[in-house]
């Protein structure tokens, strides 16, 4: 049978074709512009031209697969039209539901985000914790927490789901927007300058993007249908990432400290740019917001029941600033 993916042409959804390619998986790439990618021409692949807007080119783009991966999503700090992250990552989705069960797909695989369940506080947040106080704090975030609310539904109409929540990803790979992590690491390594969001204290979740791709395959094939799982990696503070980059590496970096205000007022500026000049804007508020936050959380689940095993911190900054071309200390 097919294994089909949406996504497939972003950072991680072309690690996920090459890794299921390696593994004999006949895969078919769902595509807006098939002529435009040039992943049929690097991998053995079947690109097919579908839009998850448009149920009417899903359709036959699904028919006979079996498995699907849902990574396509807008996953971008802004829009021009803010309806474009509920369109995209939520109607779409949607899409993607209703026409897998009609297609007769079994099982399929959603990736959404480890922001959904919120910011943790004194420990690490769970699968199970329940984001009650703090609203949305991005289109994003809440667009892809109305996302996960559709999946029950088609659960119980007779379409397996299993729900991914990946962390902080970083890693070899297109360097867009969704790699903004090897982006910084690239920036660190180069200019040897880092910027510090206020005291640098606040905890991340950070992962390697092949234990990512490794723990999808897992989800599709032990996954319990209905769960949830944070692929993640460790947890750790901006300043603890900054110092083992400069352990890994040997290169020291001017660390810029940027204040909360600051940080919100370039934010409004940018915005202020954004809305009257429609040029894309650096950071936004509810970034900032985001960012002075701690998003620490457990990847016990996915341990526990799927044998995920991300690989340390340390080796994945080692692998990602040797494929970045920077030697590293001996």
């Amino acid at each position: 049978m097919i294994t089909a993916i949406t996504g497939g042409s972003g950072f991680i959804g072309r690690r996920l074709v090459e890794s299921l390619l390696r593994d004999g998986e006949k895969v078919r790439l769902l595509l807006r512009n098939p002529e435009s990618s040039k992943q049929a021409e690097d991998f053995p692949l079947e690109p097919v031209k579908a839009d998850i807007l448009r149920r009417d080119e899903l359709r036959p783009a699904l028919e006979g697969c079996d498995k699907l991966y849902h990574l396509a999503a807008y996953a971008r700090n802004w829009a021009p039209d803010s309806q474009t992250f509920y369109r995209v990552n939520v109607e779409g989705f949607k899409n993607i539901l209703e026409v897998s069960l009609a297609a007769g797909v079994k099982r399929l695989v959603f990736v959404s985000s480890a922001v959904v369940s919120g910011p943790s506080e004194n420990q690490p947040v769970v699968e199970e914790t329940r984001r009650e106080h703090l609203p949305f704090l991005t289109d994003y975030e809440a667009s892809k927490a109305l996302a996960e609310k559709l999946v029950p539904e088609y659960i119980n109409r007779g379409l397996e789901i299993v729900v991914a929540r990946p962390t902080r990803v970083f890693g070899p790979g297109l360097l867009t927007e969704a790699n903004s992590v090897t982006r910084l690491i690239k920036y660190y390594l180069r200019y040897r300058l880092c910027p510090v969001l206020g005291d640098g204290s606040q905890l991340g979740n950070y992962v390697f993007v092949d234990d990512v791709v490794n723990g999808l395959k897992l989800l599709m094939s032990r996954g319990q249908s209905g769960e949830t799982y944070f692929l993640g990696g460790e947890n750790v503070s901006l300043s603890g990432f900054y110092d083992l980059l400069e352990e890994t590496t040997g290169r020291k970096a001017v660390r810029l400290k940027i204040s909360p205000a600051a940080a919100f007022a370039l934010a409004r500026l940018e915005s202020w740019k954004a809305r009257f000049f429609g040029i894309y804007p650096l950071i936004t508020e509810g970034w900032v917001k985001t960012f002075l936050l701690n998003w620490a959380v457990s990847i016990d689940k996915a341990r526990r029941e799927l044998g995920y095993s991300p690989r340390s911190l340390k080796e994945g900054l080692m692998l990602t600033c040797r494929w970045l071309g920077f030697s590293l200390r001996r």
